[in-house]
């Protein structure tokens, strides 16, 4: 018996989505593969555009941030941090009658995307455990109007006053006005109201 390559990865691929769903009982995702995508060549012009680009972003990286993250107890670190400097924004996008900008990622649409990246890219191994209000997290806020930042988090920083050093640190707020402040909404276990 003969068996081409094409038919040989349908038969492993078949072989691995029933060994997961044995081993874990759940269902793989199935991941597409465009084989149509053409690598093409950067013109000088374009080069040149990108290169510019990206000059005027070197040494942009100490600039404050506003985004969100998580904190993990066990590990005493931040994880699915999702950043961005403020001064990317011009005008306000979130709380808008108090001039407010923060990120638009939202945690648990992160969460869910990196569940499952974890769940069949890692073999279930990582941080993303479990429904995502479930683990500290938190957000930075920042008004352009005050020049304040705001780390909201939930009490649980109270059980884990280290982290602000670390979101601190994460966000580059060390040399700002920035305060603390808690809210129900990034209490441990407390869903989108």
């Amino acid at each position: 018996m003969t068996v081409t390559e094409e038919e040989l990865q349908k038969i492993v691929a078949t072989a691995v989505k029933l060994a997961i769903k044995e081993v874990k009982g759940v269902e793989p995702v199935e991941t597409p593969v465009n084989k149509e995508v053409e690598i093409g060549k950067f013109s000088d012009a374009e080069l040149d555009e990108a290169m510019k680009l990206m000059a005027s972003n070197r040494g942009k990286d100490d600039e404050p941030k506003v985004g969100i993250f998580w904190y993990s107890p066990q590990r005493d670190e931040l994880f699915g941090v999702r950043s961005h400097r403020a001064s990317e924004y011009v005008k306000a996008n979130a709380c808008t009658e108090f001039g407010t900008v923060s990120c638009a990622e939202m945690h648990e649409d992160v969460w869910k995307k990196e569940f499952h990246k974890q769940k069949y890219k890692n073999g279930g191994i990582g941080p993303y455990v479990g429904a995502y209000e479930m683990t500290p997290r938190g957000r930075i806020f920042y008004n352009p109007e005050t020049d304040e930042y705001t780390i909201a988090v939930g009490e649980w920083i109270n059980q884990y006053p280290q982290a602000i050093a670390m979101i601190e640190e994460e966000f580059n707020l060390q040399n700002t006005n920035h305060s603390v402040k808690t809210a129900h909404h990034w209490d441990i276990g407390q869903k989108w109201l």
